[in-house]
């Protein structure tokens, strides 16, 4: 499976996440937790929860990585099992409160090996409403050129 067809993959089902998810904005939600944790527990995690469901459905399988969250990464990652036995490797990462990335890179074999020739970034705003996450994912699919 090409990276371009594995990155249609991902955006279908998170389309179709968004739909599902899509609620009206909660504005005693905008003030953000001086705890990470709790936003990754809250928002992020909740996030690719739903994503993950949807990509099942469609035959993929989603995993956290939980070797990932040592010290200083303060984001998860996580490792995406295409219907077809192809890997695809999504990394958060940033600062908080300050940045939050996505990069999606194609895996291998071997856990902790990507290409960083076949990966794409995302930059993401950090909001304790998911709709906002969604919506940010769902454009910045939509305007990646791979």
């Amino acid at each position: 499976m090409t990276f371009s067809a594995q990155i249609d993959g991902l955006t279908t089902a998170l389309r179709h996440t968004r739909s599902r998810l899509l609620a009206p904005l909660d504005l005693s939600q905008q003030q953000l937790p001086r705890d990470h944790e709790i936003f990754v527990d809250d928002v992020l995690q909740y996030v690719m929860d739903e994503w993950g469901q949807d990509l099942r459905e469609q035959g993929h399988v989603l995993e956290e990585d939980l070797s990932w969250r040592r010290a200083g990464n303060h984001y998860p990652r996580y490792v995406l099992r295409m219907a077809g036995g192809s890997l695809v490797q999504l990394h958060f990462t940033g600062e908080y409160p300050a940045s939050l990335y996505l990069t999606i890179s194609k895996g291998f074999r071997d856990g902790q090996q990507f290409s960083d020739a076949r990966q794409v970034r995302l930059d993401l705003p950090i909001s304790m409403d998911p709709n906002v996450m969604l919506l940010s994912l769902v454009n910045a699919m939509k305007d990646l050129s791979v």
